[in-house]
């Protein structure tokens, strides 16, 4: 216990770890939250204004009522319609005060601006009005010669209330489209932890740290000092990614607490996984302390990347063309944990991702174990 108590206060009082570990996700994810909260915002779906010129075509009247179905004051209205003549119309058009012009004359047709490529989407909406109202109206025609009879059913139920905007979700989950970046961000502050496993691994190298010289003449064993510093890395370092996480659910408001205590459990198996790299890092990387850390994020910012923290859909990308790479990757093994707890109802694509990171914690804790045991010293 003796060793457990004093490996934790040299954690305690490591200020660049608490930096990268607690205070750099959480400034982070801050920003995260106003960058994405105000991209949110923006795509708001926002009433699409448009100017119609009406002719004396026999397709106007009926035109005409179409609109003003979908046009009003309701806040579930899609269309704001300006009824004018061509010049005006054409001016709106313009000043890009209208995102297309409706024109009922001899057939109905719309005219956009070609070069507002800010508008496509609405541009896109207003042609698959266009065309639903073509569509209709060879249907009523084809109903009048085949079967006149029910003309009447059919065209009031083209005239009942249709909700124009409905939001949908794919799944029976409360998601958002941005929450994979906070996945991402969760993913990093565990890797970084990395740099814990790399300062135990100095700790018991005597070549490289005084205090290992001296655990060599200590009378305890030199892996019961190993195992107790791990185990104060684990429990100090998971409180601290813990931390970090319930000030994003709480303070952000981002859910990640579908399964809750999965979700620290995974918090706790990516700290393991992390703290089991850096000592194999701080076993095979450069001699001095700096080289090791700079070896550590030039692995671990890669990582990151291919996992979607810097570009949100990297991740889909590779799984494309190379899916290996997100199998062995732990950055996104970690944030696909978290993605699939708040999105799914199967666990056995979150079971794949922790017994994965399980093995890989396996493997770099023997080899990193193997390799300090097998190191000797003829003086120090």
């Amino acid at each position: 216990m003796t060793n457990f108590k004093y490996a934790l206060l040299r954690l305690m009082r490591n200020k660049a770890n608490l930096f990268w570990i607690l205070v750099f996700p959480i400034l982070l994810g801050c920003l995260f939250k106003i960058a994405f909260s105000n991209i949110t915002a923006s795509e708001n779906f926002h009433t699409i204004p448009v100017a119609v010129v009406e002719g004396d075509s026999a397709d106007a009247a009926a035109f005409h009522t179409m609109i003003e179905q979908l046009s009003g004051d309701s806040d579930d209205a899609m269309l704001t319609a300006t009824f004018c003549d061509d010049g005006k119309a054409r001016t709106l058009l313009e000043k890009s005060e209208v995102d297309g012009v409706f024109y009922s004359t001899d057939e109905i047709k719309l005219a956009i601006n070609a070069d507002r490529s800010n508008a496509s989407i609405n541009q896109s909406i207003l042609q698959s009005l266009l065309t639903q109202y073509y569509l209709n109206r060879d249907l009523i025609v084809q109903m009048l010669a085949d079967n006149p009879a029910n003309i009447e059913a059919f065209v009031s139920s083209l005239g009942q209330s249709v909700d124009t905007r409905k939001e949908v979700s794919l799944t029976n989950k409360d998601t958002d489209t941005y929450d994979q970046y906070f996945y991402n961000l969760i993913a990093m502050a565990c890797l970084y932890t990395a740099m814990g496993g790399i300062h135990l691994a100095i700790n018991n190298s005597p070549d490289l740290s005084t205090l290992a010289a001296r655990k060599t003449i200590a009378p305890a064993k030199r892996r019961t000092f190993l195992f107790t510093e791990l185990a104060a890395n684990i429990v100090f370092e998971s409180i601290l990614n813990i931390a970090a996480f319930l000030f994003i659910i709480a303070v952000l408001r981002i859910h990640m607490t579908a399964h809750l205590g999965l979700a620290l459990l995974t918090i706790l198996v990516s700290t393991t996984f992390s703290i089991t790299f850096g000592m194999f890092l701080g076993c095979i990387g450069p001699r001095s302390e700096g080289g090791k850390t700079g070896l550590m994020f030039a692995t671990v910012m890669p990582m990151c990347f291919l996992s979607g923290l810097m570009m949100g859909n990297m991740r889909v990308v590779v799984e494309k063309h190379a899916p290996i790479i997100n199998r062995i990757n732990p950055a996104a093994l970690i944030s696909d944990s978290f993605y699939t707890l708040n999105n799914y109802d199967s666990m056995n694509r979150y079971a794949r991702d922790i017994l994965t990171l399980l093995l890989m914690t396996a493997i770099l804790f023997i080899v990193s174990t193997l390799v300090t045991r097998r190191k000797t010293y003829a003086s120090l």
